[in-house]
């Protein structure tokens, strides 16, 4: 009855305030040039994600964000270029070394999904 509940509350109380399990920590944000935006990841998210997209004529869009899997190389534009890391805000830089073709589509998609 209510003395069992008034027995369990401390109990629930301590669940709540106990920090939760947190994954990896990533900058996340999307902005024409470097921007820094700390955000803790689902658990299940394993890498810091940086895409830098510069069509010939326009800004360089970069989107920083958690992500569940780091993919192969693909096929790439010559203006798109992605690069992931599997450290706490390790993606803070925009000097990218890798290229990958159509990556900008699957952040969005992995952006959209959380």
């Amino acid at each position: 009855g209510m003395r069992r509940l008034l027995w369990l509350l401390p109990l629930f109380l301590l669940a709540s305030i106990s920090p939760p399990v947190q994954g990896l920590k990533c900058h996340q944000c999307l902005a024409s040039g470097n921007c820094f935006q700390p955000t803790s990841c689902r658990a299940d998210a394993r890498y810091c994600l940086t895409t830098w997209n510069s069509p010939p004529g326009q800004k360089t869009l970069v989107i920083k964000s958690c992500a569940y899997t780091c993919p192969g190389f693909q096929e790439s534009l010559s203006y798109s270029r992605a690069s992931c890391c599997n450290t706490d805000l390790c993606n803070s830089s925009v000097s990218l070394s890798a290229s990958w073709g159509l990556l900008v589509l699957s952040v969005w998609g992995a952006y959209l999904i959380r």
